[in-house]
């Protein structure tokens, strides 16, 4: 549990990280996300009938809340009067 436990802080600092990066004021990646992450990871375990949370579980929810955010960056319309 301690290997899972500090592999999700990583990831979840390295996606902070990430995020803060792209010179946004707001960030994606709150402390809302990181519990999310975890309670993800426990019904990862729970999926597999397992009462420990493994790495390979973190890493699984890690990748498919890093696959589920995508940025969509689109130039703006301009409207014109007729």
């Amino acid at each position: 549990m301690a290997e899972a436990a500090e592999i999700l802080k990583q990831e979840y600092k390295q996606m902070r990280k990430a995020d803060t990066g792209r010179g946004q004021t707001a960030y994606r990646f709150t402390v809302r996300q990181l519990e999310s992450l975890i309670r993800l990871s426990e019904a990862m375990a729970r999926l597999h009938c397992d009462d420990k949370i493994r790495p390979t579980y973190v890493k699984e929810v890690c990748r498919l809340l890093k696959a589920s955010n995508i940025n969509i960056v689109k130039d703006d319309i301009e409207l014109i009067d007729n």
